[in-house]
C-alpha cells in the first residue's frame, strides 16, 4: 500500500533547494520533479521580493543550463529548470527507492519540508537505509497511507459545523429513501433553525462534490 512520509531536510543535504533559495527571500514550491534518464528536471513555483534577481542568479548558477517560465499566476511564477546534478544524493535515493516528491517547500536558508510518496513501507524503509549509508540527515514527521491522506483532504474541505450536520444527517437516515428523519427534527437536535441546517448541508455537500469531482476546494468557508 502506498505511503506518505513527511520530513524536513537541511539545505546542505538538498543542493537543488540550496541553489534556488540560498541567501534570497524566495519561496519555492515544487510542482513535480521529472526524471529524464540519469537527470531530474524540476518544475516549481517561485515567489518573493525580487524575481528578476532570482532568475538571474539561478541562470548564472554553475549547474544550470536553462530556466524557462511556464506560467504566471498573481505573484507566483511557474518554472522549468534544466540543470546538471552536481552531487544530489537525496534525489538519487528517491529514484533508487521509487520515491516521488509529492510536495516540497523551502524558503531562504531554512530547512526544506517534504511530503514523499512511496509505493510501500518497504520502499520507505529502503530510502531510510540509503539515507543512513549516504549521510543524509532528515527529521521524520508523520507517516500515513495514501488512502488516509485522501480522507484527510476531504475532511479539510468542510467546516466543523458542516461536518457535524452532514454526519448527523447521515447517521439519522436523512439521506435514505424514504427519509427516516425530517430537517426540523435534525435542526432541533442541533439547536439551530431549519434554514441554517439546510444551508450547512447544502454547502457541505457542495464542498465535498467540488473536492471529489473537480479536485478543488470551495473557497466559501461559511457554516
Amino acid at each position: 500500500m502506498a505511503v506518505i512520509a513527511e520530513l524536513t531536510l537541511k539545505p546542505s543535504d538538498f543542493p537543488l533547494g540550496k541553489l534556488l533559495t540560498a541567501g534570497m527571500r524566495i519561496h519555492i514550491e515544487f510542482e513535480r520533479i521529472v526524471p529524464v534518464g540519469p537527470r531530474v528536471v524540476p518544475v516549481f513555483w517561485a515567489w518573493g521580493d525580487d524575481m528578476p534577481e532570482f532568475e538571474k542568479r539561478v541562470r548564472d548558477g554553475p549547474y544550470v543550463n536553462d530556466l524557462t517560465e511556464l506560467d504566471h499566476v498573481d505573484d507566483r511564477v511557474l518554472y522549468l529548470m534544466d540543470w546538471e546534478i552536481p552531487d544530489e544524493a537525496f534525489l538519487e535515493g528517491l529514484q533508487e527507492t521509487n520515491g516521488i516528491i509529492r510536495t516540497a517547500e523551502g524558503y531562504d536558508d531554512d530547512d526544506w519540508s517534504f511530503e514523499l510518496l512511496f509505493p510501500s513501507y518497504d520502499d520507505l524503509s529502503e530510502f531510510h537505509s540509503y539515507s543512513l549509508e549516504n549521510d543524509i540527515e532528515y527529521t521524520l514527521g508523520r507517516i500515513y497511507t495514501l488512502r488516509e491522506a485522501g480522507k484527510n483532504q476531504l475532511s479539510l474541505s468542510l467546516t466543523e459545523n458542516q461536518r457535524e450536520a452532514l454526519l448527523l444527517a447521515l447517521q439519522r437516515g436523512y439521506f435514505s429513501t424514504p427519509s427516516r428523519v425530517t430537517l426540523d427534527e435534525l435542526a432541533a437536535e442541533l439547536d439551530i433553525s431549519q434554514q441554517a441546517l439546510s444551508e450547512r448541508i447544502r454547502r457541505g455537500n457542495e464542498s465535498l462534490l467540488r473536492q471529489t469531482l473537480l479536485g478543488s476546494e470551495n473557497d466559501d468557508k461559511r457554516d
